[in-house]
């Protein structure tokens, strides 16, 4: 967000989207994201703007339009329904596909409006999406674009294949830089408190040294653990003497967990039943879910929604915005995942699926395919109604259709 504020210009196009690790193996979800992003900026332009953007993408992807809006549903609204595009060969589906998604950035990327697209997680990457990317990268027609990717590096081993896509992009040439953000020195955790607190470094340097040492210097820890801290009063402030105090012994003594996952954990088991409910379905459902889809899941009203998550909201786990909910960082999705016990999850992920497929959102069920078919799988062995199991096989074969006339084989 502070890059974005630094680099995105009054003429230039912003994108984002975030690899889910529970959403492996859907393809192109990430990249479908932050297209629908950029489509939504154009529909909310004047009708003049709107009528040249429209005109400008038909060119570029006619006569294969179809793949681009079955990618982006929301392409639709803009250029209108496509005609079904003529059955080729494998090899020849490949190229057309990746040459009709390049035209339709070469629209978006344009030296009046250079385009900024930053991908999250590329460690959680879906193969068809990695493969896209490399190719996409390494064509020299694709200019006046900036790809932002961030992923984890020590979840990101020599023989990860995001590692040989760094190389093979290397060796056609492209310009690669890379930025590694190393943990918080013990020098800068204590600068961070003494900011955080108002007081001297001698002072806080002790309390530094435990925090780094239970932390490893991973700000979102530092910065958790301190709440951590202060919500049980082991960090206070001292009216009186007006400052802030604690207590070595004691946070020692405490025995707080040694990775932020298991605090988070312990954060969420101390919030109420119903809040704790939602946010395991929130986690099923992905790091962002949109409020209508998450209501209908959890069958409650927007309004019920709001009431059990305001909790998760005030402690800084969740945010909301306009249509959404999503988790501050991917460590509190995990913990709230963790909230499931094992034996129970492939019954949630079957039940979600169940409501996907009877409320089926107006429209929105052929866009979610690959979200339905993947939670009703994780609950299969729990169907033992004849035609539910042959219906589920439909939604398989359908989702094997779709993947395939994408190229995500």
């Amino acid at each position: 967000s502070e890059m974005q504020r630094t680099l995105v210009l009054p003429n230039t196009l912003y994108a984002e989207g975030k690899f889910d690790q529970y959403k492996r193996d859907t393809p192109y979800t990430t990249l479908s994201h932050a297209l629908q992003t950029l489509v939504r900026h154009i529909l909310g332009r004047g009708e003049r703007e709107i009528a040249q953007w429209r005109q400008d993408i038909n060119q570029a992807v006619e006569p294969n339009g179809r793949l681009v809006t079955d990618l982006v549903p929301e392409l639709v609204t803009l250029i209108g329904e496509q005609p079904v595009v003529a059955e080729v060969p494998p090899q020849d589906a490949e190229n057309r596909f990746i040459n009709v998604i390049r035209r339709l950035l070469e629209v978006f990327a344009r030296p009046e409006h250079p385009l900024l697209l930053f991908l999250d997680d590329l460690q959680w990457f879906d193969s068809a999406s990695l493969r896209l990317l490399e190719y996409l990268l390494s064509q020299p027609g694709l200019k006046h674009l900036l790809l932002l990717g961030a992923y984890r590096d020590n979840e990101v081993g020599q023989t990860h294949p995001l590692r040989r896509t760094i190389e093979v992009l290397r060796n056609r040439g492209v310009r690669l830089s890379e930025i590694i953000l190393e943990p918080l020195r013990i020098n800068e955790t204590c600068q961070l408190i003494v900011d955080t607190i108002h007081a001297d470094e001698e002072r806080v340097l002790p309390l530094a040294n435990l925090v780094q040492e239970k932390t490893g210097g991973n700000p979102f820890f530092v910065n958790q653990f301190l709440t951590s801290l202060a919500e049980e009063n082991l960090l206070a402030f001292d009216s009186e003497a007006r400052e802030w105090t604690w207590n070595l012994n004691a946070i020692r003594n405490k025995g707080y967990s040694d990775n932020v996952v298991d605090l988070m954990l312990e954060k969420l088991s101390g919030l109420p039943d119903e809040t704790q409910q939602a946010l395991k379905q929130l986690a099923c459902l992905g790091t962002v879910t949109e409020i209508d889809i998450l209501a209908e899941v959890s069958d409650q009203s927007e309004a019920a929604l709001d009431t059990a998550l305001w909790g998760a909201v005030q402690a800084g786990l969740v945010l909301r915005d306009k249509t959404s909910y999503r988790f501050l960082h991917d460590r509190v999705q995990e913990a709230a995942y963790a909230l499931i016990p094992d034996q129970q999850r492939s019954q949630l992920h079957l039940a979600i699926g169940r409501q996907l497929v009877s409320k089926s959102f107006g429209g929105k069920h052929e866009d979610m395919l690959f979200d339905v078919v993947n939670h009703l799988n994780r609950g299969v062995e729990l169907i033992t109604d004849p035609a539910e199991i042959m219906q589920l096989a439909e939604l398989n074969a359908a989702a094997g259709r779709k993947a395939s006339a994408s190229i995500a084989y």
